[in-house]
């Protein structure tokens, strides 16, 4: 979805509300009260029928699991060269297209919700041999299991992205979109923030086994949201494609 909020020209920008009053006063109702109130955005954010899956999408964020500088620091760490790491940063870009294929297939043959519910479920799966390298006491089998079940997971993660990004600009209404996108690409900027913020606060390579549980639930608990969102909501999301499509 587009990260940019488009208005109207004029003096009559200023008589457009974001929300109208009745649906704006609905949600402070829902979302805060007095003093304790949420942001405008943020409330326009929640209202929509996929904010339980943006949420899930911006978790990702917060996962480590990937060939980025805290990773490729614990594979420094335990001995590997700069080159043999490059190699398997390359192979995990190329497993990561391959979901863009996997999207245009899969869709072929099923919504994109379960398209969805199948991608994130099996980005669990694939770290779930990353997050079992823990208790793999033979140091190459458990480097094995830790970088195989990085790069199947990024078959998921291009897939959920996809999917995620697709409802977005399919059940969030036009006039409120840009300031979806705003929203979302915010809550992307902070959780990948908070990753680096545990690289400062946790520095020790011993303890990246803390990174990998974190990575681990993280993805668990967007699976949880994604599904609770879409399952929750789906009425509300099929009669909105119904009336695009009309």
């Amino acid at each position: 979805s587009s990260s940019r909020c488009y208005s109207n020209d004029g003096d009559d920008e200023e008589n457009v509300p974001l929300v109208d009053s009745n649906r704006r006063s609905e949600t402070s109702e829902m979302f805060g009260c007095g003093f304790c109130k949420l942001p405008q955005s943020l409330q326009v954010y929640l209202r929509q029928p996929t904010s339980l899956s943006g949420l899930g999408l911006s978790l990702l964020y917060l996962n480590v699991l990937c060939f980025g500088g805290i990773m490729t620091a614990f594979l420094v760490w335990r001995g590997m060269r700069l080159q043999t790491i490059g190699v398997w940063r390359g192979i995990s870009s190329s497993i990561g297209l391959m979901g863009t294929f996997a999207y245009f297939y899969s869709i072929k043959y099923m919504s994109i919700v379960s398209t969805g519910m199948w991608s994130i479920a099996f980005q669990f799966l694939a770290l779930s041999v990353s997050y079992a390298s823990l208790f793999v006491d033979h140091y190459n089998t458990s480097l094995g299991m830790l970088i195989g079940g990085v790069c199947a997971s990024r078959v998921g993660l291009w897939v959920f992205d996809i999917s995620v990004t697709q409802l977005m600009q399919e059940h969030v209404e036009e006039d409120v979109r840009g300031v979806v996108g705003g929203v979302q690409q915010s809550l992307n900027a902070l959780f990948s923030l908070l990753s680096f913020a545990l690289g400062i606060l946790i520095p020790d390579p011993r303890d990246f086994f803390i990174y990998v549980g974190l990575g681990y639930g993280s993805v668990g608990v967007a699976m949880l949201l994604y599904g609770f969102g879409v399952f929750r909501r789906q009425s509300e999301l099929e009669s909105i494609a119904t009336g695009h499509k009309k």
